[in-house]
């Protein structure tokens, strides 16, 4: 995106304007109205410093429109939390190479060197800084089920810098970013779509193989993540042992609308079988539950327990 409203804005008003509209970025007059505030907020070069002493000095408070400003990760900070609108806004500290926290914590612990999509429709601004380095690419056909090693196809779009002033907007379950860290420190804001039907979509993480034979990029899917609570919801009634608990397990894992809380449920009651046999019955079960996912995950399960046995 790269149409820039010259005006600017508190995050007061950003906050109002964008729960007043509400953010849908399935609309394009939705989208434009979005992105015209986050860039008015990112016009505004002193809200966030400012906003940051008074929350560190502890002796004033903090500008109207911040007072659920909280941390949510050692380098992201929440400026306005889900609420009427759906979205949220968040302020995003990257770390270059040559900072002490980076070094030890290594690049993925800072965002770097790690593909991945996205479950819900973000817009994110250059605020501060050079910018880190962004590799786009999107999806050449349907999003993966996420079962570990699961190839996807996936299109170069570009990359650049996230410079100041810079808009990027990644569509849910359409882009792949792999980023790379800044010459110097550097921060983005970012509008976040919160709708929620987005608890039951997944995020994906990915290793970007070339391959040379089609000369196109490919992905080899490492990781499949949700956020809600939902799924920690139920492995923990599963592990408490409640009958009622188990038999929703069952009937989530056979019928609901996420494959990935199908996956959740047949792992909880998996957690619980008492001995390998028991294990291998449930996913057997899972195996035969319809989600391709499932399957293949069930599928490697009972493998690795027939390994186990037959080292034994």
């Amino acid at each position: 995106m790269t149409r820039r409203d010259p005006a600017s804005a508190t995050l007061a008003e950003c906050a109002e304007a964008l729960a007043t509209w509400g953010f849908d970025p399935r609309e394009e007059e939705s989208l434009a109205h979005a992105a015209s505030w986050i860039q008015r907020l990112g016009n505004d070069r002193q809200f966030l410093g400012d906003m940051l002493i008074d929350m560190l000095d502890g002796l004033t408070p903090a500008p109207e429109g911040a007072d659920a400003l909280v941390g949510s990760g050692p380098r992201t900070i929440m400026l306005v939390p889900p609420g009427p609108g759906h979205f949220l806004i968040r302020a995003r500290v990257w770390l270059p190479a040559q900072d002490r926290m980076f070094q030890r914590s290594g690049a993925a612990a800072c965002g770097y060197g790690q593909a991945h999509d996205f479950a819900g429709d973000v817009l994110t601004l250059g605020y501060f800084g050079p910018g880190y380095l962004s590799e786009d690419y999107e999806y050449e056909q349907a999003v993966p089920a996420g079962y570990p090693g699961e190839r996807a196809a996936l299109r170069f779009v570009g990359r650049g810098l996230l410079e100041q002033g810079r808009l990027l907007h990644y569509r849910s379950q359409r882009d792949v970013q792999l980023r790379h860290p800044p010459e110097a420190l550097s921060l983005s804001i970012d509008l976040e779509h919160t709708h929620p039907e987005q608890s039951w979509r997944s995020r994906h993480d990915f290793d970007l193989v070339q391959d040379e034979t089609a000369g196109r990029v490919r992905g080899e899917v490492t990781g499949l993540f949700g956020h809600g609570p939902s799924e920690s919801l139920l492995r923990i009634a599963v592990g408490l042992g409640s009958p009622g608990a188990r038999d929703l397990a069952a009937h989530f894992g056979r019928s609901h609308a996420s494959d990935r809380m199908r996956l959740v449920a047949w792992q909880a009651l998996a957690a619980q079988a008492t001995d390998d046999a028991a294990r291998d019955a449930v996913w057997r079960e899972a195996e035969q539950c319809g989600s391709r996912l499932v399957s293949r995950i069930s599928g490697s399960r009972r493998a690795g327990l027939e390994e186990d046995s037959l080292a034994g």
